[in-house]
């Protein structure tokens, strides 16, 4: 079977701007790149880092656990920090480093450097609460003059940033929010 040049080359063509526009699709509406820009996040990722991110799509799906990327608007600009807290949830935090929600202690293997300060969050409905995993040196939700972000400021869920046993933590995270 012999194809004509031009037929062949118009299907190149068409092949090439369909890869195109699949990729666009992908990283505008899909997934998307986000840069680590603090040591907050520490051990689980690092400054200059780019960490592959899934748009969120459904406020429902989030976790206890799961590490957002998130517009502040008390801050101006998007950081990325892990979920402690969901809408309606009471968050301890103990002066030991412990973290309570709910009365119940929740493990963190991810936090190495403990400190910053205590207290107690209520998170209120449609809200959440986010730290830092490097305790020690995270501006976070304990810090902030107003803790609790709203879900709609949630951007994504950074679902892949290289093998790190903390940057998920499938089966030790806590409920789904909503």
């Amino acid at each position: 079977m012999v194809v004509e040049p031009a037929i062949a080359s118009a299907v190149v063509l068409a092949a090439l701007l369909a890869a195109v526009l699949a990729g666009l699709a992908v990283r505008r509406w899909l997934v998307f790149l986000t840069k680590i820009e603090s040591v907050s996040m520490v051990p689980a990722l690092a400054p200059g880092r780019y960490v592959l991110t899934r748009r969120l799509t459904h406020p429902g799906l989030i976790r206890r656990g799961d590490v957002l990327v998130v517009s502040s608007q008390e801050l101006g600009r998007t950081v990325v920090k892990r979920v402690l807290g969901l809408p309606g949830e009471q968050v301890v935090i103990e002066a030991a480093g412990g973290i309570r929600v709910n009365g119940r202690l929740f493990p963190e293997p991810y936090v190495m450097h403990t400190g910053g300060p205590c207290g107690t969050f209520r998170i209120p409905p449609g809200h959440l609460l986010l730290l830092g995993d490097n305790r020690a040196c995270s501006s976070d939700g304990r810090h902030w003059p107003a803790p609790y972000l709203p879900l709609d400021a949630v951007q994504g869920t950074v679902i892949m940033g290289g093998p790190n046993p903390f940057l998920s933590l499938p089966g030790k995270r806590g409920r789904r929010c909503g």
